[in-house]
């Protein structure tokens, strides 16, 4: 399977752009239940947008998330320093192992931008880190992901309860973990909390773990300039982050901020507003 995506990444990203910019113009990309779900979410998300704002907006999400696709099978056929020299500018990168040698351990936050693999594989070649991740249906696709993942000595588990034994045993050693906290959990894994304006089944595990271990908290994320340049951003939240009842409304809007920063970057194409409340409606009935 390695070497089917080195394949892959051998083909220039020009060309891939254009590929995908042809099938973009075909107006294919309509027919997709990846799209419908897109401009569900945008539409959700963005209520003050006009139709052909969001029908605009809802086209480059699908173009830039097939363009993710291609970086994250690029990332799955290269090492690490191939998949890193992909990475154009990193912002605030002093701030990852400062962080973690202070002592307390380290969480690093992450979301849905573009490829997340590209990110993870970029963190773990600075620090060593235990992950959490969704299994993969596909056996052979799920076991090579999760090889690939536990490079540089770092771990990956399935996100379950005994995964997060694991993540609060590497916070209590101050180790540094990752995962991200923009999907939907399992049930009893979160709450209903605003996102967007939104009740969304929400996580509340980076601040239960923040709470009771005082390990330091960072937010990580990818982003694409216009131009198709990739960068990483390195954040900090505020001091709220220690407070479990403050933090758990504030966590979704910190991500609201990170994918506002541009919304094309996001992998809209989620149901992210499934798992409702009881009695609401639900935005993917039709799809």
């Amino acid at each position: 399977m390695k070497v089917f995506f080195y394949l892959i990444s051998k083909i220039p990203k020009p060309f891939i752009v254009f590929c995908v910019d042809l099938f973009i113009y075909t107006k294919f990309y309509r027919f997709t239940k990846y799209y419908k779900i897109t401009k569900v979410n945008l539409g959700i998300a963005y209520k003050d947008l006009s139709s052909e704002n969001l029908e605009n907006l809802s086209k480059l999400s699908i173009r830039e998330s097939l363009i993710g696709i291609y970086e994250t099978f690029y990332t799955w056929g290269r090492g690490h320093v191939y998949s890193n020299s992909k990475i154009f500018k990193i912002k605030n990168n002093f701030l990852l192992k400062n962080k973690l040698n202070e002592g307390r351990g380290l969480i690093a936050v992450s979301i849905h931008n573009r490829s997340v693999d590209m990110l993870l594989k970029w963190i773990n070649s600075q620090i060593t880190t235990v992950s959490l991740y969704k299994k993969i249906k596909n056996k052979f696709l799920d076991k090579f992901v999760k090889n690939d993942r536990q490079h540089n000595g770092a771990k990956c588990y399935e996100t379950s309860f005994k995964g997060v034994k694991e993540i609060l045993k590497t916070l209590n050693e101050k180790k540094a973990v990752c995962f991200a906290a923009d999907q939907v959990p399992q049930r009893g894994m979160g709450e209903y909390i605003k996102f967007y304006g939104t009740d969304a089944y929400s996580t509340t595990l980076v601040q239960s773990l923040a709470e009771k271990t005082k390990a330091e908290v960072l937010y990580v994320y990818l982003n694409s300039s216009n131009l198709g340049f990739l960068s990483i951003s390195i954040k900090q939240p505020f001091e709220y982050v220690y407070n479990v009842s403050k933090y758990k409304l504030f966590l979704n809007k910190d991500i609201e901020n990170i994918i506002n920063e541009r919304p094309v970057d996001y992998s809209w194409e989620y149901k992210r507003f499934k798992k409702n409340k009881e009695g609401f409606f639900d935005p993917y009935k039709n799809i």
